[in-house]
């Protein structure tokens, strides 16, 4: 925050939920959904920062901190920067068409066609790829703003009751009852309970393991929230070659592709704390008898081989965020100074975003 004055000047509004309510209002209702992500992506960072105010200095990232990233990521499709996507896309869905479209013409006894036909297949599915860019466009959209919305909005209201208990109390009984899949909000309230019991903990090992077990608790919330989303922005027959070829993300200066393996940089793949797990509840999360972790305590096998598949996706996030929970660099500004004046300006900012 010391970097920006921006957020200097908005801190102080960090405590009050109308506030938050309104922003997050503001973001959402952007007719341009450019525009709209990019300021869904700094609210993100705003409530990471004020929940990482409520749950202590050493307490490392939380769900919003990783949403910041998720919500930049998710940007570049929005703004349909994802031009190898396409390449390769078109690539292969020409390949297809054409195959297709010779073979076709092959056992109709007309050679001299191939060639025609595999010159409009490629016509055809730079077409195609277009619209399903455009679809995966506003999919992912969809998905950027349910999820600031659902999530984003609770958390304001939690960074503003948490110093009460009774308030506290409160506000996890206005929680909806039910699973994710139902609009309900149980994962949201397990989550909350373990950040709120993170603030008081003297413990190092027991904070940042609560801390994990709400990350994890708020990402699986967030994305049996998303699958309708993420199931319409991906064609079923690319999805494992999408998987495998395109799907990478950046978190601060860290880049990684979620095909391979979470990347280690120790002997030991976890930090300190989190090398061994006590607290039962992320015990089940981890590794219990509906854990998410394939391959329990190693990073071997996270990688996902069909990211429309909640379970590839889960196994490959608690690796990623056990390994990551104490690291500093998740708490890089997703944009400089420059382009934060041009976002709240209403602008999109030129350059790589």
């Amino acid at each position: 925050m010391a970097d920006q004055a921006w957020l200097g000047q908005r801190s102080p509004n960090w405590t009050d939920n109308a506030w938050w309510q309104a922003q997050i209002d503001a973001a959402l209702a952007s007719q341009n959904s450019a525009i709209s992500n990019l300021r869904i992506t700094l609210l993100h960072q705003e409530l990471s920062l004020a929940l990482h105010r409520v749950t202590g200095t050493d307490s490392g990232a939380n769900f919003h901190t990783w949403a910041v990233w998720g919500s930049r990521t998710a940007g570049r499709t929005i703004r349909r920067e994802e031009l190898p996507v396409s390449q390769h896309a078109t690539a292969l869905t020409a390949a297809i068409l054409a195959t297709a479209g010779a073979i076709a013409i092959t056992r109709q006894g007309n050679r001299g066609r191939c060639l025609g036909g595999a010159a409009m297949a490629a016509a055809a599915a730079t077409c195609l790829t277009n619209k399903g860019l455009t679809r995966a466009s506003a999919a992912i959209f969809g998905g950027n703003a349910t999820v600031l919305d659902d999530i984003g909005r609770q958390t304001a209201r939690f960074v503003a009751t948490a110093n009460d208990p009774a308030e506290f109390e409160q506000f996890l009984a206005q929680l909806r009852s039910g699973p994710a899949i139902d609009r309900g909000q149980d994962l949201l309230r397990g989550a909350y309970r373990h950040y709120h019991r993170a603030s008081q903990a003297t413990d190092p090992d027991q904070r940042d393991e609560l801390m994990l077990c709400a990350n994890l608790l708020a990402i699986l919330h967030e994305h049996q929230r998303l699958e309708p989303y993420l199931d319409e922005s991906i064609p079923y027959p690319l999805r494992r070659l999408v998987t495998q070829r395109l799907l990478g993300f950046s978190v601060g200066a860290e880049a990684m592709r979620v095909s391979a393996d979470v990347p280690t940089r120790s002997p030991s793949p976890f930090p300190e704390t989190l090398r061994t797990i006590e607290d039962p509840e992320l015990h089940r999360l981890l590794d219990g008898p509906q854990g998410w972790d394939r391959t329990p305590n190693t990073t071997d096998g996270s990688a996902a081989r069909d990211w429309t598949q909640l379970s590839d996706r889960m196994n490959f996030i608690v690796d990623l965020f056990r390994t990551r929970q104490a690291d500093r660099n998740l708490f890089t500004p997703p944009y400089t100074e420059q382009q934060i004046e041009l976002i709240q300006a209403g602008q999109v900012p030129p350059g790589p975003l």
